[in-house]
C-alpha cells in the first residue's frame, strides 16, 4: 500500500479538524477560517485542490446541515488521496543493458 504524502496528510488532518468544529462545537467561522487556511497552505506546497468543492462549502457553510457539510469535506479529502496517489507514484528505474 502506497503511503501519503506529507502534506496530504496535514491537509487531511486539518479537514479532519473542520469537520470536528462543525460537528462538536457548532463553530462554523472558525470552520471557514481552517478551510482558507487549507487553500493557502495547499497553493504553498504546489498541492492542487479540488477549488470547485471548495467554493461549494463556503457557499452552503451557513446554511446547511452538518451531515451535508461532512460529506463535502470527505468528497474533498477522498480528492486530495487521488491527486496524491496519481502524482506520487513510485519511480521505476529501468535497467541499463
Amino acid at each position: 500500500m502506497q503511503k501519503l504524502s506529507d502534506t496530504a496528510l496535514s491537509i487531511i488532518t486539518l479537514l479532519h479538524n473542520i469537520n470536528e468544529l462543525i460537528t462538536r462545537s457548532s463553530d462554523r467561522k472558525s470552520a471557514k477560517e481552517v478551510l482558507s487556511a487549507v487553500r493557502v497552505y495547499a497553493k504553498n506546497k504546489r498541492f492542487t485542490m479540488p477549488e470547485d468543492k471548495m467554493d461549494n462549502f463556503f457557499s452552503v457553510l451557513l446554511d446547511a446541515r452538518p451531515l451535508t457539510l461532512t460529506t463535502i469535506l470527505k468528497d474533498i479529502a477522498e480528492d486530495v488521496v487521488s491527486f496524491d496517489k496519481k502524482n506520487n507514484k513510485p519511480q521505476i528505474k529501468k535497467n541499463a543493458v
